[in-house]
C-alpha cells in the first residue's frame, strides 16, 4: 500500500532525532532528504505541516508527543462515525500513542484511517514511527490478505496462462541476453521502487532483465494519481518507460496520455487479475520446462530469486 504523497526513498517516513527535553522526536527529520518543512495551522489535535523538495512532497500530521506521524489525507468527517459505516468491513488496530485507527476493506481495496486527537475527524494514512519503522505495515501484518506474503513457485505450467503475458504492455530494463521476469507495479507504490532499488545491482550485472508492467491499484488512496502516472508510462516508447520511472521523469501533467493508453492499463489489469495478484511489486517468470515462477512483494533474498529465475 502506499498513501497519496510519499517520499521514494528506501528510508521513507521520519528519521530518529530528540528534542531539547530528550524526547524521540518524529517530526524533527522527515525522511526527505534536504527537505523544507512548512507548518500548517493545527487540525483537530494534530499538528500539521508539509515537506517538500523540488520532485516530493509529503503532507504530515503528528501529535504533540512527536513519537510517530501520518502521511496521508484529512477526511472531514468523525472517526466514530466512519467506524459506524464500516461496520464488519472494518478491523480495529491496536492504538499507538494513544491514536486509534482501522484497517478498512472493500473487495480487494482496503484503506487504514486513523483517528484525530479529538475524534472528529480522521485520516486515511500511513503511520510512521520515530525511527523510521512502517508501524502501518506492523498494525496489519496479521490480518490475512493486507500484506503481500512473499513466496516462490513453479506450479504452473498453463500454456495459455504463458500466451496472455505476451498481451502485457511495459517497459524493458537490463540486457537482452538476461533471464526475463515480469513485475507488476504500481507507479505509487513505495514497495515496487524499494524492490527496483534492491534488483538494480544485478540488473546492471545481466543476471536479470525485467519487464516492468504498470498497474493502477492505489487510486482509492492517492485520488487517482495511480491511473495518472500508469497511464504517463504506457504512452512513452518501451524502451524510455522504466527509466522515465525509476529516475521520477514520469511528469504526467506535461503532456495528454496517448489514446491507447487507457486500453492497454485495462489489459494488463484484465491479465493480473486473472493471475489473482492482490498487490505490488508481484513478479512472474517462465521457467524453462514451461512451468511458472512466481513471488509477491519485495525479494527479501535476491540470490535465492535470481536463482530460481534462472532455472
Amino acid at each position: 500500500m502506499s498513501t497519496p504523497i510519499e517520499s521514494r526513498s528506501d528510508t521513507i517516513g521520519p528519521t530518529l532525532e530528540h528534542d531539547d527535553k530528550g524526547r524521540t522526536d518524529a517530526v524533527a527529520h522527515l525522511g526527505i532528504a534536504g527537505a523544507n518543512i512548512e507548518k500548517l495551522p493545527d487540525l483537530h489535535g494534530f499538528e500539521a505541516g508539509i515537506a517538500h523538495t523540488r520532485n516530493e512532497l509529503l503532507v504530515f500530521f503528528a501529535p504533540e508527543s512527536h513519537a510517530i506521524v501520518l502521511s496521508g489525507t484529512m477526511i472531514p468527517v468523525p472517526y466514530d462515525t466512519l467506524r459506524s459505516l464500516a461496520g464488519s468491513r472494518a478491523h480495529d488496530l491496536a492504538p499507538v500513542d494513544g491514536i486509534r485507527g482501522m484497517f478498512v476493506r472493500a473487495d480487494n481495496r482496503f484503506q487504514v484511517v486513523y483517528a484525530t486527537p479529538d475524534g472528529k475527524a480522521a485520516v486515511a494514512a500511513r503511520m510512521w514511527g520515530a525511527a523510521g519503522q512502517d508501524i502501518t505495515k506492523d498494525q496489519i501484518r496479521g490480518i490475512p490478505g493486507a500484506v503481500p506474503e512473499i513466496s516462490i513457485s513453479g506450479a504452473s505450467s498453463d500454456a495459455n496462462e504463458q500466451s496472455e503475458f505476451q498481451g502485457l504492455s511495459g517497459g524493458l530494463i537490463g540486457i537482452p541476453s538476461a533471464p526475463e521476469v515480469i513485475m507488476f507495479i504500481d507507479p505509487q507504490c513505495i514497495y515496487s521502487m524499494k524492490a527496483m532499488h534492491i534488483l538494480q545491482p544485478a540488473i546492471d550485472a545481466g543476471k536479470v532483465r525485467l519487464k516492468i508492467v504498470p498497474l493502477s491499484l492505489l487510486d482509492y488512496e492517492d485520488n487517482g494519481a495511480s491511473t495518472v502516472n500508469a497511464r504517463a508510462m504506457l504512452s512513452l516508447p518501451a524502451n524510455e518507460m522504466a527509466q522515465a520511472w525509476v529516475n521520477g521523469r514520469l511528469n504526467p501533467g506535461l503532456a495528454a496520455p496517448e489514446p491507447d493508453s487507457g486500453e492497454k492499463l485495462a489489459r494488463n489489469t484484465r491479465i493480473a487479475r486473472q493471475i489473482g495478484l492482490t498487490g505490488t511489486p508481484t513478479f512472474v517468470w517462465m521457467h524453462r520446462n514451461g512451468g511458472t515462477g512466481r513471488l509477491d512483494g519485495v525479494p527479501t533474498d535476491v540470490a535465492t530469486f535470481l536463482t530460481s529465475v534462472s532455472q
